[in-house]
């Protein structure tokens, strides 16, 4: 408790060089957990939020590759992506091993932040084994994030997002 006279030096504000290297080597491991978002991450995160549902159609296999395990991610909680996985049964997507996984925009703020994660892990982390498959998904759901626009009617379909590099993109 300082009295009314006392004098505090704050010209030193570590007591020694000791404290000092301590501060700084917990300051490095905070920020060894920290990923290296791309731009606008976080924009990406709020838009995100406020779409109600979105579909995906990607291969089966990067889907299981992709999806969150509910387990923790760069020292953070525990992520779990609640969405409707289905086959394409018919028409020309059919017979390729593609499926559609829905999910509502909050659940694709979870599944953004376990793709961003993996994709883009602090150079301090060892490279997730998912990263090549996370980064590919991350690439294809942002871009399509920032084209999104408000619905013009209650009768436009979800949006849509195709991870399929043999099926040409809709311009």
């Amino acid at each position: 408790m300082l009295l009314k006279d006392d004098v505090v030096n704050m010209s030193k504000p570590f007591r020694s060089p000791r404290t000092a290297l301590a501060v700084a080597a917990a300051a490095g491991l905070a920020l060894a957990g920290c990923t290296q978002s791309p731009a606008k991450h976080d924009d990406r995160l709020t838009k995100a939020a406020g779409i109600s549902r979105v579909t995906i159609v990607c291969s089966k296999d990067l889907w299981n590759e992709t999806k969150p395990d509910g387990k923790n991610i760069s020292n953070g909680p525990a992520i779990t992506v609640k969405a409707t996985v289905s086959g394409i049964a018919t028409g020309p997507r059919a017979n390729r091993g593609l499926v559609e996984v829905s999910m509502t925009g909050t659940n694709l703020v979870a599944y953004l932040k376990e793709l961003d994660a993996n994709a883009h892990a602090s150079k301090w982390n060892n490279t997730p084994k998912n990263a090549a498959a996370s980064r590919r998904v991350y690439d294809a759901i942002a871009p399509a994030i920032d084209r999104i626009k408000a619905a013009s009617s209650p009768n436009d379909p979800e949006p849509e997002i195709v991870i399929d590099d043999t099926i040409p993109e809709k311009v």
